[in-house]
């Protein structure tokens, strides 16, 4: 039977790494620091947000090992950002609050399936190239801004309703934490990628305009 969309992606993933040191050696240093920024999305998008799926109630473990990256981070984090870290439980049985799963594993699964037809695209110059990364690239912004959504619009919608505007899993402009936190650590993922689809759009538009004649 054919493999999933997914395991087919992982792989193509394992086909590439084992021909990337021939294939670096020739490529311009701009597509070097993209084969980096795609190695950086798979630690987020295979790593931390797939882990969600499984790691969602560490904080009722009753102790992690020192090694459970995943866990330490998110218990770090939680501290910024409580979504990370809810105390208690949801009574759905989760410390992480669903709207975080909504987001992140969803996004790990298309979009970190994605990266590995980029580098693929890269690695062996394939015509999607482009397509693929603007796409990638538009849904990294697109899921961040989700996830910003999710704590600003209850503070607009309180706002509006008179009633003040409320952080409710933040503390907001005022804590330094709320500007490197949740702000900044994650408009890496909106400035960079906005970047890639102003270069894929510019890659693609001699093509696009050709189709107006």
């Amino acid at each position: 039977p054919a493999r999933p969309f997914a395991a087919r992606a992982i792989v193509l993933l394992g086909k590439n790494t084992a021909a990337m040191a021939r294939s670096l050696s020739e490529l311009t240093t701009g597509e070097k620091w993209t084969v980096f920024w795609i190695f950086a999305n798979f630690y987020i998008h295979f790593g931390w947000e797939m882990s969600l799926l499984y790691l969602f109630d560490y904080k009722q473990w009753g102790g992690w090992s020192k090694f459970n990256a995943f866990v330490h981070a998110f218990n770090a984090y939680g501290k910024y950002d409580r979504r990370y870290g809810l105390e208690p439980p949801t009574d759905y049985g989760s410390n992480i609050d669903k709207a975080v799963l909504a987001i992140e594993v969803p996004a790990g699964i298309v979009d970190g399936t994605l990266c590995c037809f980029w580098l693929n695209s890269i690695l062996n110059n394939c015509w999607y190239r482009y397509p693929v990364q603007l796409t990638v690239s538009a849904l990294h912004a697109f899921g961040t801004l989700c996830f910003w959504g999710d704590e600003v619009f209850i503070g607009y919608m309180n706002w509006f309703k008179g009633r003040g505007w409320k952080w409710t899993a933040t503390d907001g402009p005022k804590s330094i934490h709320w500007w490197w936190a949740f702000v900044g650590s994650n408009a890496v993922w909106v400035v960079v990628p906005l970047l890639y689809c102003q270069g894929a759009m510019e890659k693609m538009k001699p093509a696009l305009m050709s189709l107006r004649n």
